[in-house]
């Protein structure tokens, strides 16, 4: 894949603008780029990159915008006496890299058992600053032990010792080989992204199915709300049809069994007489003037003598709904926004409205539904 890195110099060459005021270039990242790649076409080291363009670590995604001509700073790398500024982030591997040195070398020159390294710490990068050693020149010594002849176990001994020694340097190779073994930079960081992609993935999975568990176990609660709230509203249905059932039952008994009082006269000829010379008017409640409640209330005062609410819809919750009218029982509509005095035959008296005024009419006549005959 070809990359073009616009570097400093040609910025400048183009807009003539002095370079001394430019330290980075910008480089959009593309698909199989890693900080190592980009670190080695620029000149640069994965560390100075990840400082210039505040990386904590070593993902990176296309589309990114990164500058990759940074200057490295006198931190970074001290080249003139052979040392270098352990960096956040460094590795042995990378330092020998930027300084075209075999790390085992750079662990030997500082005296490192282990690769593991420490940020701020100066390493040795470079022999001509590697202290001199004299471990060569130990060697001879194993070969005294021949010197003492009396001692013949000490003698027969050495052979062993030189056995180890010779295991343990024979051992190095081995060191290298799984250092060769081991993958490049950009695999590992290649490896890193594939698995970072790969738990972000099985996160998300991870979610969606709790999502759908969330909402599975919602829905089945929400169906069970509602088949409990319909088992009950049905158990109300049937418990309020067997009540009406037995009040319509126990009223059929008692108009059977009693005669409805008619007071001075019939219930026509008592309505008529208490209609008689008045007008309507809504809220009146006098000789002269009534609204329809009141001139119920009036009627059933001289009917039978008894005393119920002054609005329709009290009135209506005061009597008791009888399914076999009679003349003298009061009927409602509309809710109980309206009543009237029934007289029998479909017919009967109300007070209406200020235009139809205050007589006899059909039940019919009044526009709506019929709540039904209430008797007192």
């Amino acid at each position: 894949m070809k990359k073009t890195l616009l570097s400093v110099a040609t910025v400048t060459a183009l807009t003539g603008i002095a370079s001394h005021n430019i330290s980075a270039a910008e480089y959009t990242v593309e698909s199989g780029d890693t900080l190592w790649s980009l670190a080695n076409e620029s000149g640069t080291s994965v560390s100075t990159l990840k400082e210039v363009n505040g990386l904590s670590g070593d993902l990176i995604v296309p589309g990114d915008v990164l500058e990759v001509d940074a200057e490295p700073s006198e931190e970074d790398a001290q080249e003139n006496d052979g040392t270098y500024v352990i960096k956040s982030g460094d590795t042995l591997f990378e330092i020998g890299q930027k300084f075209d040195v075999d790390y085992q070398k750079i662990m030997e020159w500082n005296n490192l058992s282990t690769d593991m390294i420490y940020a701020g710490k100066t390493l040795i990068v470079a022999a001509s600053a590697a202290p001199a050693t004299e471990t060569v020149e130990e060697a001879p010594a194993v070969q005294e032990a021949p010197a003492v002849e009396e001692q013949s176990e000490v003698v027969e001994e050495a052979p062993a010792v030189e056995e180890e020694q010779s295991e343990v340097v024979e051992e190095a190779p081995a060191v290298e080989e799984t250092e060769q073994d081991q993958p490049s930079a950009p695999a590992a960081a290649q490896n890193d992204n594939q698995a970072a992609e790969q738990a972000a993935a099985e996160q998300r999975a991870a979610e969606q199915a709790a999502a759908e568990q969330r909402a599975a176990e919602q829905a089945a609660a929400e169906q069970r709300a509602a088949e409990q709230a319909e088992a009950e509203r049905q158990e109300r249905i049937q418990q309020r049809e067997a009540e009406q059932a037995e009040a319509q039952e126990q009223q059929a008994q008692q108009a059977q069994s009693q005669q409805v009082s008619t007071g001075g006269g019939n219930a026509a000829s008592v309505a008529h007489s208490v209609a008689a010379g008045k007008s309507y008017v809504y809220g009146g409640n006098s000789a002269s003037a009534v609204d329809c409640s009141a001139l119920t209330q009036q009627f059933m005062q001289a009917y039978k003598g008894k005393s119920i609410p002054r609005t329709a819809a009290a009135q209506m919750a005061a009597g008791t709904q009888v399914s076999n009218p009679q003349p003298g029982d009061l009927v409602f509509f509309n809710g109980g926004s309206h009543v009237g005095i029934y007289i029998g035959n479909g017919q009967m008296v109300d007070a209406l409205n200020p235009s139809e005024g205050v007589g006899q009419r059909a039940v019919s006549y009044v526009n709506g539904t019929i709540d039904g005959y209430f008797r007192y």
